[in-house]
């Protein structure tokens, strides 16, 4: 789970990402972006009422929903066609 409740609090107390990522064992990249994602949604220490870690890390890092795409599948007969099509042209070269 994220430490993003310990981060916010370290970084209230006015220390240094650096420290921030030593004292909590979370990199620095990742304290960077915690902070980031607090600013935005305008987050500090302490926590709005209500909200715990659970709720937070929901807010901060909202899961993006992608669509399933179908996979497209090659008319093969077309493509046995394409490739006799050109007499030096081999599978094994297809491949790399």
């Amino acid at each position: 789970m994220r430490k993003i409740e310990e981060v916010l609090r370290l970084s209230a107390q006015g220390k240094s990402a650096r420290v921030i990522s030593r004292e909590t064992g979370v990199s620095r990249p990742s304290v960077a972006t915690y902070l980031e994602k607090a600013a935005e949604h305008e987050i500090g220490w302490p926590l709005p009422t209500g909200m715990d870690a659970k709720s937070l890390e929901q807010l901060l890092f909202a899961a993006v929903e992608t669509t399933k795409s179908t996979p497209v599948i090659p008319n093969w007969q077309e493509v046995a066609t394409e490739i006799q099509a050109h007499n030096h042209l081999t599978l094994q070269l297809l491949w790399f």
